[in-house]
């Protein structure tokens, strides 16, 4: 498509350029042409483009065979101008490379020698056969100096032409095998994300067991040392994060291989941001957590999706591992999208780790306190549901995460 709307943005300056000459040996040179044919070839060319922009609009693909379509009508008009105005004593004979240039850039090798081939065609017609251009006294305009001013003019029409095409081209290109490496590593995220999710269900059946043992272990604890109100506190934080660690792991086996893993139907906006803060705070109870909303009341209604949910305690947890006494998070809404600031005081972002954030196996934790998983899975999620994830480094100290989520694909709609 895009070389479809670069073939009419080349045709529009082809079209422009051909009045302009025309108007100027008609009327300033007052070298008499045939007008007729020649407003019709242009005219034709005109309406063609003209249809040719209308059907940018259709979402089918442009191949190959149209846009040699397209490039044989090119050298059909401009070959009828110029049979009309000189033929090959026409100076502008030259420009039969742009269409070649395009072709070489554009299409595959076969359809490049149809039109090399239809181009050499259409010259050799020319040299046999073509309506003579000469001056108002009927002199051969070479004697009038006319053709070399013409051929430099010719020139410098072609060549940068030529550069402009190229140049953009080559940058669409680039732009294209961009895209091309990163859904490649789109993808390879996601083959490794299909990997741990194999594993962590694995896991979750294996933690099961332990886990319930340790929950007996801890309440045959609590029963022996009722006494000791500073060991029941102990007692009850480490049962509550047995609690949550068995939620978890059932929430994972209960939303294995389903696409929305709801984790609690239906919420209001800002009370899933304070579900999402509170389960954090039951986790990391000695860190300050500040919180801020921001947004028309009352809040919609969203799908109070686990996987997001996830995502979100997943950067918690990074910050709070970076600034192990306070985080601050801030949430903003409008009716189109949820912002969401999570702010910490730690040592920011290292310049030499920057490019490396967010992808599997890299950590700045020290060794054996990370996996470099859990920033890349929430990117993955966030990714999945139209969002996008940026962290920098924040004035003063500290970075800052700030997660941007289109609200349409979690809204609760009216059917349901």
């Amino acid at each position: 498509m895009d070389n479809l709307r670069t073939l009419v943005l080349f045709r529009v300056i082809t079209i422009t350029g051909q009045v302009i000459t025309i108007a100027f040996v008609h009327g300033h040179l007052e070298i008499p042409l045939p007008l007729f044919p020649l407003a019709g070839g242009i005219g034709f060319l005109t309406l063609f483009n003209l249809a040719t922009w209308l059907r940018l609009g259709f979402p089918q693909p442009v191949y190959d065979g149209e846009l040699f379509a397209q490039i044989v009508v090119d050298v059909a008009v401009f070959t009828l101008l110029i049979y009309f105005t000189g033929g090959i004593m026409n100076p502008f004979i030259g420009m039969y490379v742009l269409p070649l240039a395009v072709s070489a850039v554009m299409l595959r090798r076969s359809y490049t020698w149809g039109i090399a081939a239809i181009t050499a065609a259409c010259y050799l017609l020319l040299v046999f056969s073509y309506v003579p251009l000469m001056s108002a006294n009927f002199e051969p305009l070479h004697h009038l100096g006319l053709h070399e001013i013409g051929e430099a003019i010719s020139l410098a029409i072609t060549i940068p032409l030529v550069m402009y095409f190229v140049i953009k081209i080559t940058t669409t290109l680039r732009e294209h095998q961009r895209l091309l490496a990163q859904a490649k590593e789109n993808e390879l995220n996601n083959e490794r994300i299909v990997q741990l999710g194999a594993f962590a269900a694995g896991a979750a059946h294996e933690l099961g067991t332990p886990l319930s043992t340790m929950a007996v272990v801890v309440k045959e604890l609590q029963g022996r040392w009722h006494k000791s109100p500073e060991l029941l506190d102990e007692l009850h934080i480490i049962s509550d994060q047995l609690q949550i660690c068995k939620g978890t792991l059932s929430n994972l086996l209960a939303s294995a291989g389903r696409t929305r893993m709801d984790g609690g139907g239906k919420l209001a906006l800002d009370e899933f941001l304070k579900s999402v803060v509170e389960n954090f705070r039951s986790m990391r109870a000695k860190i300050e957590v500040t919180c801020r909303w921001d947004g028309a009341l009352p809040a919609p209604e969203i799908v109070a999706d686990q996987s997001l949910r996830q995502a979100l305690m997943n950067l918690l947890n990074n910050a709070a591992d970076a600034s192990p006494e306070q985080i601050e998070v801030e949430g903003r809404w409008d009716e189109q999208e949820l912002c969401i600031r999570i702010s910490d005081r730690g040592q920011g972002i290292l310049p030499e780790a920057a490019d490396k954030i967010g992808k599997l196996g890299f950590t700045t934790k020290p060794p054996g306190e990370g996996h470099g998983v859990g920033l890349m899975l929430s990117a993955t999620i966030i990714r999945r549901f139209g969002g996008s994830i940026n962290i920098s480094n924040q004035p003063g100290c500290g970075a800052c995460t700030e997660v941007r989520l289109p609200l349409a694909p979690i809204l609760v709609s009216a059917d349901s």
